[in-house]
């Protein structure tokens, strides 16, 4: 039992010290200890940053190394739905939400056409509301990267379909709480695109 004990010991003294190494490391590359201690002392981000934004990041790009996995949420379509159902579905519920479909960008199309080689597809959806957009950038001019918002849909290298769109999480919960008439249109927009991305997928509408 004495071994047992002295070796856990041992394992917790090295991944302490790894640690360590690693939090000067980026001390004295980046900077970032001293900002990262500051904010648990005295934090300024939503409280719900971490669980809903920073957390499901980290844990999605340590699982496959792609910070854009990371940023996105993305549903499978079903067998059964045609690419011409997936459109219709969602033009059919934006219209009924009041968000205006403001182009579509055939990508895949556009390539085959230009090199006359067939190409997996993908398309490109755009949404906005006008007014929800002028308040958002209003709040911070930085908003404006996000707009309009979009929807992909793609075909993957095994022959399965995806819709995808940026995880609005980041934008909502990621920094600073919103103030309370921001956050609130912020989550309608987000429950619209959600219902555009998840009926498209199963074509219904």
């Amino acid at each position: 039992m004495g071994g047992i004990i002295s070796l856990v010991k041992w394992v917790l003294i090295i991944i302490g010290a790894i640690a360590t190494y690693f939090m000067v490391s980026l001390q004295i590359q980046y900077g970032v200890t001293s900002k990262v201690i500051n904010e648990m002392v005295s934090p300024k981000l939503h409280p719900e940053a971490m669980a809903k934004v920073y957390m499901p990041m980290t844990n999605t790009l340590l699982d496959t190394s792609d910070i854009t996995m990371a940023s996105i949420v993305r549903v499978k379509v079903a067998d059964d739905v045609s690419n011409e159902d997936v459109e219709e579905a969602m033009e059919s519920i934006a219209t009924a939400e009041g968000i205006r479909s403001v182009g579509m960008l055939p990508l895949s199309e556009m390539v085959e056409l230009q090199t006359g080689e067939k190409q997996r597809f993908l398309k490109i959806y755009q949404y906005c509301s006008p007014r929800t957009a002028m308040t958002m950038v209003d709040h911070s001019d930085a908003f404006s990267a996000y707009l309009p918002c979009r929807l992909a849909l793609i075909e993957d290298k095994d022959g399965q379909r995806w819709l995808y769109t940026l995880d609005m999480n980041a934008m909502i919960y990621g920094g600073a709480p919103l103030p309370d008439y921001l956050l609130e249109k912020a989550l309608e927009v987000k429950r619209v695109i959600t219902a555009i991305q998840d009926g498209g997928a199963e074509g219904d509408f």
